[in-house]
């Protein structure tokens, strides 16, 4: 409990002195130089604002930092001991969600010598630590008589073993690999990976199970009946694993034939997991060779420890929270970036999951925002706690369930914290009544059914087998389907219609009886129970088919209508060319209806999933009190064009800009946040982790009008990256409620306890442009933008040459042909160091060259076919460039597109600005030189940063719309040549140019605070 409480109370580096003294080091505290300790460029990188000697063990020694990337600053800490040979620990903080970063290194061997050194970090949360983090640190605690060298190792095995995670990752992805190309049928790969994914799973799940001692008394029991097995010249998976699932676990012990009451006793789990899925009922069921699990066994699940407890993994175990990242395991890197999932980390899932049920409590409820917030954070219930029995949540892009997961967990706390009980219980009725979700892949569905189960397994200690709650029925909960794009709301939204509230009705009342039995029912009970819901949806479905129809029908007879009107001269108007293309989708989704209808009529069941037909009796009701998750993050030019077109149809707020390439292209999580608003009722939250572009990018604006105007905003949350997250984009919480707003609400700029977090008015997001969220800077570049001109008024920033083919056209020395380029990457503020050169291709008057020299026909003339599938070209010599005007301008000045700062240069003549550069043309040299000591001061990267869509690493996109909207100072002569001259030696006056904008202390203040200034 002490290192808990430590750890709760650890606010900044000084309180890691108390921490390190708990674990038996000597406390210390000597500032360290980040500068000359790290290296300049290192300290720079990460942030770093200061650091310390904090704790020592004689000549091992522990160092804290404080820095705006802790990841980062600890690796380059890390880094640091190791080119010195040092034994020691370095350690920083993190917020965001709140958590203790340490690294540390150890040497590896390699082919006989010593290798380099092996980097070691682990991430410890601050607040509600699982047991396997505070296992860690107790492993750092020195032992009596210890040498440094020997305490450095056991904290390098201590920090390694966090390596269990992606170890296992790799393991089950090999084995999932291997059986899946052992099986011969079914033909589909993928059918042949589903099946060998559904086995896995199984075993997966009796390996937790086992832990707790439920098979038999034996803590080892598959692989015990296994080496049987082998021993017996039996096999394995006919004659145990096939009976153990399909004849034992899925049925009571009365009703088991003798074969599975041979197995041993073992619980009544019910079916679900351990009965033959439909692709197993169609295909045959999926075996392999005892050689086969042979592998299995050895390279995977005997390698690993598991617990079904997530608390009590002790840094060694597998434990459910784990399978989150063994659905990203399993994918494809290009079919996970296709699809956008990406794995959330649990703390960061419970920091949404709480700021979602707090703006419920609040909004929904009634709650005062204190007294929702000591119940949220501190278990505190209100005298009069609200009901939340039917609290319905929704996760609309599932995944592997951690929202899900992270559902249960508050809401089962929140209940038990206002007296309900026991856990089990509780937990249980929250599952059943109170979770929903959705996703695209069955392997997810499959996968978020199997951790809610496994939630439900640690709270049950029984001894006795007979007394073991079997699994509940999740069919009915977690539906695979796709939530932003079926064919009922197309239709609806082709047909001129908007979302509607399903009336009550019996067909309604039949599926809520239907699903909430199922829930708990076994055997013929269960399969009557499934067939039920199944006709409940169908009726429901066919109804919806009807009105659907209807509509598409009365639509297209509209438009035949128009077009057979008269003119004033008698003529057919007939219809426009966007009518025509209406009229051919209209008479489309009429089609994809009525086929529906038909394969309903034949089949009985509903030929795709609908929220309206599957989850009527939530929408009924008014929608679903909390929609949560992190949908998926697809960039628009990944996703398909007739896709693009139908996402264009169906939601209002996903409309590309005008504008040529893909920049202009919505990310799906555009139409998933407005997806989630339909679906949420009024009063409710949609609590979801979306790229933080939205907030800046200008095909979000629509999406953020919206938000702003007709919503009450609760979080608008950047998160900073943790090293376990995939994405390559940062991410950002954002949680709205179903509320008009009123004009004072207040918008958290951060996650955990509102009252603690910084705010911004929500009236100062309701405005066009990018959201601005540093509270201070807010005021200021509001005020910036209404009294000074922008530079987009005088100037057009535009992007450096593209070539579509730099391997074929850039070269690493120069010739009488080439130009130097420089990348962004090769600029910094005031120099400009080109590493390539270019041959160009065009002539002083900027047109591509009629014919090439010598020296340029040799290198091109093998190319002349690929240069001409360049996607930008179209006609005329194969060898042109494209946007060439950068580099032919006499006067410009250049900044790099991605960077932690402006950084703006007045190139040399000649030097040839490539597309990762962005730059602006002059026509006078000193209005460039003037640019450019604006652009380098640090308040106008401040106000950049502000806006501009943030990467990894603490950089941003300093693109055309950022520096376009950046403020000019008023009109002054006097003010301008003085930039000219600042701009000319090189050197930007801070406080000068602070004068020109006529910046206060205080907003100078707020402009360093806001935008984690990197100087």
């Amino acid at each position: 409990m002490v290192l808990r409480e430590l750890l709760a109370r650890t606010e900044q580096i000084d309180d890691l002195r108390h921490l390190f003294g708990a674990l038996g080091f000597q406390a210390a505290w000597e500032p360290v130089p980040p500068g000359p300790w790290l290296g300049p460029a290192q300290a720079e990188a990460a942030g770093v604002l200061r650091a310390a000697l904090v704790a020592r063990h004689e000549a091992f020694r522990v160092f804290a930092i404080e820095a705006r990337d802790p990841e980062r600053a600890v690796r380059a800490a890390a880094q640091r001991l190791a080119a010195q040979a040092e034994r020691g620990l370095a350690c920083a903080l993190g917020s965001g969600p709140r958590r203790l970063v340490c690294a540390s290194w150890r040497a590896i061997a390699r082919a006989g010598r010593d290798g380099g050194p092996a980097l070691r970090l682990a991430t410890i949360p601050l607040e509600r630590p699982p047991g396997g983090s505070l296992d860690t640190l107790e492993r750092f605690r020195p032992l009596p008589g210890e040498t440094p060298l020997a305490l450095s190792l056991r904290i390098g095995e201590a920090l390694a073993s966090e390596g269990v995670t992606p170890r296992f990752f790799r393991a089950f992805r090999a084995t999932l690999e291997r059986l899946t190309d052992r099986l011969v049928v079914p033909r589909s790969r993928s059918d042949r990976h589903t099946l060998a994914l559904t086995a896995l799973t199984r075993v997966l799940f009796l390996y937790f199970v086992q832990a707790k001692g439920w098979l038999d008394g034996d803590r080892r029991y598959l692989i015990h009946r296994f080496d049987d097995s082998v021993a017996t010249r039996r096999h394995f998976h006919r004659q145990v694993f096939d009976p153990l699932c399909f004849g034992a676990l899925n049925r009571p012990a009365s009703g088991r034939s003798g074969a599975a009451r041979a197995l041993g006793r073992l619980p009544f789990l019910n079916g679900g997991l351990f009965e033959p899925t439909a692709l197993e009922r169609r295909e045959g069921p999926a075996r392999w060779t005892n050689t086969d699990w042979r592998d299995a066994f050895d390279e995977l699940f005997e390698r690993f420890h598991f617990s079904a407890r997530e608390a009590d993994d002790a840094g060694h175990c597998v434990a459910p929270d784990m399978l989150g990242r063994v659905f990203e395991g399993v994918m494809d890197p290009t079919e996970r970036r296709a699809s956008g999932s990406y794995y959330t980390p649990a703390a960061l899932v419970r920091e949404i999951v709480r700021a979602g049920l707090t703006a419920i409590l609040v909004q929904r409820f009634g709650l005062a925002p204190l007294a929702a917030e000591r119940w949220m954070h501190d278990g505190d219930p209100p005298d009069a706690p609200p009901d939340l029995r039917r609290v319905a949540v929704l996760d609309p892009a599932v995944g592997s369930g951690a929202f899900l997961l992270g559902a249960l967990e508050e809401l089962t706390r929140l209940r038990c914290a206002a007296g309900e009980g026991p856990a089990a219980a509780v937990r249980r009725d929250v599952v059943a009544h109170s979770l929903f979700g959705v996703d695209l892949k069955l392997t997810a569905v499959r996968l978020a059914e199997l951790r809610l189960w496994l939630a439900l397994v640690p709270d049950q200690d029984e001894t006795d087998l007979t007394l073991i709650a079997p699994l509940p029925n999740l069919d009915g909960h977690v539906r695979q389907g796709d939530a932003l794009l079926d064919p009922l709301t197309l239709a609806r939204a082709l047909g001129g219609g908007g979302a509607t509230i399903p009336a009550p009705s019996p067909e309604i009342e039949r599926l809520t009886i239907a699903r909430r039995a199922l829930f708990s029912l076994a055997g013929p009970a269960k399969r009557r129970a499934l067939s039920e819901l199944a006709g409940a949806e169908g009726a429901l479905a066919r109804r919806l088919f009807a009105a659907a129809v209807a509509t598409l029908e009365r639509r297209a007879a509209e438009l035949v209508a128009a077009g057979k009107n008269r003119d004033l001269f008698g003529r057919r108007r007939g219809l426009r060319p966007d009518e025509r293309a209406l009229l051919r989708r209209l008479r489309a989704s009429r089609r994809e209806l009525r086929v529906a209808a038909r394969r309903l009529s034949r089949e009985g069941g509903t030929p795709f999933f609908a929220f309206e037909s599957h989850f009527a009796d939530i929408l009924a009701r008014g929608g679903f009190d909390l929609v949560v998750g992190n949908p998926p993050w697809v960039r628009g030019e990944r996703v398909p064009a007739q896709v693009r077109e139908t996402l264009a149809t169906r939601y209002t707020t996903w409309r590309p800009e005008r504008g040529p390439g893909y920049a202009h292209l919505p990310d799906l999580a555009v139409a998933f946040v407005e997806r989630a608003l339909e679906l949420t009722a009024p009063g409710g939250a949609a609590a979801l982790l979306v790229p933080a572009k939205l907030a800046s990018s200008g095909y979000a604006e629509p999406l953020r009008r919206r938000l702003a105007a007709s919503t009450r905003l609760e979080r608008v949350a950047p998160v900073a990256q943790l090293g376990v997250f995939g994405a390559a984009v940062y991410p950002m919480a954002l949680v709205t409620v179903r509320v008009e707003p009123t004009g004072r609400e207040r918008v958290a700029t951060a996650l955990g306890p509102k009252a603690g977090a910084p705010v911004v008015p929500q009236r100062a997001l309701a405005t066009d442009g990018p959201w601005i969220l540093a509270g201070g800077a807010t005021r200021v570049a509001r005020h910036l933008r209404t009294v000074c001109p922008a530079v987009g008024d005088r100037w057009r920033p535009q992007l450096g040459v593209k070539t579509g083919a730099d391997d074929v056209f850039l070269v690493s020395q120069p010739g009488p042909a080439t130009r130097p380029v420089v990348r962004g990457r090769d600029l910094r503020p005031w120099r400009a160091t080109p590493h390539a050169h270019l041959l160009w291709t065009h002539g002083p008057d900027g047109r591509p060259l009629a014919r090439l020299p010598a020296e340029l026909a040799r290198a091109l003339d093998p190319h002349v076919e690929r240069l001409c599938r360049r996607s930008d070209y179209r006609r005329g010599p194969a060898w042109q460039l494209f946007r060439i005007a950068l580099a032919d301008a006499p006067h410009r000045v250049i900044w790099p597109d991605l960077a932690r700062r402006l950084a703006a240069v007045v190139p040399d003549t000649g030097v040839v600005p490539l597309n990762t550069v962005y730059g602006i043309v002059t026509r006078a040299a000193d209005d460039a030189y003037a640019l450019a000591a604006l652009f380098n001061s640090r308040w106008l990267t401040a106000l950049a940063r502000l806006s501009a869509d943030p990467a990894r690493g603490g950089f941003r996109r300093f693109n055309a719309r950022v520096v376009r909207g950046l403020p000019l100072p008023p009109s002054n002569p006097a003010q301008w040549r003085a930039l000219v001259d600042q701009g000319r030696a090189n050197a930007s006056d801070d406080d000068a140019i602070a004068d020109m904008y006529q910046l206060e202390a205080a907003d100078r203040r707020a402009l360093d605070a806001s935008a984690a200034d990197p100087l």
